[in-house]
């Protein structure tokens, strides 16, 4: 789904999710993300419902604030989305304008990360406990990248959703490394996830101050990220 450019790989040593059941606050460099800048100037802050909000209601989607509400989420747009890779240029597209019109979203799986994250905002839950996350790809390979969104309760526990290869079930149980993040308050600042190399085997955390050079960019080309067959239903 995404694939990086060979310097960033090498400057950077992604963390396995092993016991982590929380993610890092806000804070350390920012990584440029080509593909956010153009969402974030074509969607304006999709860290806000208030555009969205009156035909949000008006087409019955889930409302509430909790792990629930994210499981709805989940399985609605897993109903109603059709999943196919960009053509051409990689581009992220939020589809909560598509879903409240009442059509079918057709998207790759960052669309339907960032478009259950969207929803979410829309259903209560506050843009600073919502956001993205890369990963390495489920389906192995070390150029390959995939995006999932993530929700923090009221205990800091992170849970994973908007996934094409999984339910939304706790970060504890994400195999894949932890690569990048950024919060729905702002979908320009990503974080590089790095590992300290003297963490012990099973830390429940992750480095709080993560640190990238400040020339990086991160570049990505389209790939395939869904399982072979359909999307992943609940």
């Amino acid at each position: 789904m995404l694939r990086l450019l060979t310097a960033v790989a090498l400057l950077m040593a992604p963390v396995p999710a092993l016991a982590t059941e929380t993610l890092p606050q806000p804070g350390g460099e920012v990584i440029p993300v080509p593909q956010a800048s153009k969402m974030a100037r074509s969607f304006h802050d999709i860290g806000d419902c208030s555009p969205y909000a009156a035909a949000y209601a008006a087409a019955g989607l889930p409302r509430g604030n909790g792990v629930e509400t994210i499981r709805q989420i989940d399985s609605l747009l897993r109903q109603r989305m059709r999943l196919r890779d960009d053509r051409g240029p990689d581009s992220w597209t939020p589809l909560l304008s598509v879903l409240v019109a009442g059509k079918r979203p057709v998207g790759d799986c960052e669309d339907m990360a960032i478009t259950t994250a969207q929803m979410a905002v829309c259903a209560g839950i506050p843009a600073d406990r919502l956001g993205l996350l890369i990963t390495t790809s489920p389906k192995g390979g070390t150029a390959e990248m995939h995006m999932l969104a993530f929700y923090k309760d009221a205990s800091d526990k992170t849970w994973v959703f908007g996934d094409t290869f999984a339910r939304p079930r706790p970060l504890s149980k994400v195999r894949e490394r932890l690569v990048f993040m950024a919060y729905m308050t702002d979908v320009t600042r990503w974080q590089g996830l790095l590992g300290l190399r003297d963490l012990p085997a099973g830390t429940s955390s992750l480095p709080s101050n993560p640190s990238v050079a400040a020339a990086s960019t991160v570049e990505a080309t389209p790939r395939q990220c869904q399982p072979e067959g359909p999307i992943l239903r609940q």
